[in-house]
């Protein structure tokens, strides 16, 4: 039997569809597994700032087509990359288990306490990164950044940047480690949701895929990045809107923190919920609700009106 793994050319996406690959050897040495490379829209264009050229599902239609088509039995993917609701002719068979979700702050001349002083230009391409950049430290410019990881390091190097802000999941699997000059606390910036995770896709309804995808599957980090997309599907954020959740289990309760923004972060509601571990199902909905009302749906429809 031959299994074929869909996924993107870049070095982060092959580690992921490597890293999967792996897994399911192990478990299935019997069955031949097989990567495909497959281009996405977001893999073409990588100048333009994904907030206007569609954002969320630029790194997956292309997979899911192929998946459609039968020319690939499973896509791995970049979870945060994925729309909040998923075509229902597909499923999510398994999450791999988590990175650690923060950002961090890359730079060759400056720490991350600069930013609350220094006029600094900041490379980043993400609405959810400026908003609450610009809330924190109100006085430093933002820049387009987009390309891969290596590309985004090399424009650093060239000066076009004091600094740029980077996935600490995306760093590390690419061994560079060494390059992060500070972690970002989630206090300062709320990840982006699923940032972290692996996602596998499959047809819906293929058992034999399923039953062989499911058994890499993180129960824990499965129940976490599903709390936060249920978050996400309720404030109908993307890359669009800057808007960001983060769940995790601590000790003896479930802790789930989101927030949703202007665009020039000068408007910003947080809000986190703690709950026991056997009572935490509609968390994500319930801390979606609470913003909303408290100030983040007059939010959302400024941005909007701005779009």
């Amino acid at each position: 039997m031959k299994v074929i793994i869909g996924t993107r050319g870049s070095k982060l996406a092959l580690w992921q569809a490597n890293t999967v690959k792996g897994l399911l050897e192990k478990i299935f040495p019997e069955i031949e597994f097989e990567l495909k490379i497959i281009k996405t829209t977001g893999d073409r264009d990588q100048t333009t700032p994904l907030s206007q050229i569609g954002g969320i599902g630029l790194f997956t239609k292309q997979l899911e087509k192929a998946l459609e088509k039968n020319e690939i039995d499973m896509a791995v993917h970049s979870f945060k990359d994925m729309p909040s609701v998923i075509d229902e002719k597909f499923e999510i068979a398994a999450v791999l288990e988590r990175e650690k979700v923060n950002d961090v702050f890359i730079s060759k001349k400056y720490r991350l306490e600069d930013l609350k002083e220094k006029e600094l230009t900041i490379g980043t391409s993400s609405l959810r990164r400026i908003s609450q950049l610009k809330s924190n430290f109100p006085q430093i410019e933002t820049k387009n950044l987009r390309g891969n990881v290596d590309t985004r390091l090399r424009k650093l190097e060239e000066g076009q940047y004091d600094g740029i802000i980077l996935a600490y999941a995306g760093v590390k699997r690419l061994g560079l480690e060494s390059r992060i000059t500070d972690i970002i606390p989630e206090s300062i910036l709320i990840p982006a949701v699923a940032q972290g995770a692996v996602a596998v896709e499959i047809r819906k309804g293929d058992k034999k895929v399923r039953e062989i995808v499911s058994s890499i599957n993180h129960k824990e980090t499965a129940t976490c990045v599903e709390q936060e997309r249920d978050f996400l599907r309720i404030v109908e954020g993307g890359c669009r809107v800057p808007v960001g959740a983060y769940a995790r289990f601590e000790e003896e309760n479930f802790v789930i923190e989101g927030f949703v923004g202007s665009l020039d972060g000068k408007e910003i509601v947080k809000h986190k919920i703690i709950l026991p571990q056997d009572g935490f199902e509609d968390a994500g909905k319930n801390l979606a609700n609470y913003i909303l009302e408290n100030g983040g749906r007059d939010i959302l429809k400024q941005v909007e009106k701005r779009q």
